[in-house]
């Protein structure tokens, strides 16, 4: 699992590859939760390179995404590949952080 970090026009893109399962999770979580809220402000999520999602890393990003509305943040996801994007639909992520199908999105649903 590896994260990589990017200024993208006034938000913050984190760029997520790899297997976000219970390992993956564990591996990246600490530092993802505490550069995401950090950095406060809008998150973009990329999640192209990510191969898959489970639980756990359901799990952890709806705990970092309601800690950054704590502070008055948002946190946006993108890009996710079809096999991640069913695992956001049938756990209903969606229904909890905002779901685009591509950066150029994000970034518009950012400055909305």
């Amino acid at each position: 699992m590896d994260m990589q970090v990017f200024e993208l026009d006034g938000a913050t893109k984190f760029a997520l590859a790899g297997r976000l399962d219970t390992a993956g999770a564990g591996l990246i979580e600490p530092r993802f939760a505490a550069v995401v809220v950090a950095r406060g402000g809008t998150a973009l999520i990329d999640l192209t390179e990510l191969s898959f999602l489970a639980s756990l890393g359901v799990r952890m990003l709806i705990s970092t995404a309601r800690s950054l509305a704590f502070k008055g943040g948002r946190m946006i996801l993108y890009g996710a590949a079809p096999q991640v994007a069913d695992i956001i639909e049938t756990t209903q992520l969606d229904e909890i952080i905002p779901v685009v199908g591509s950066e150029a999105e994000a970034l518009g649903l950012a400055r909305a």
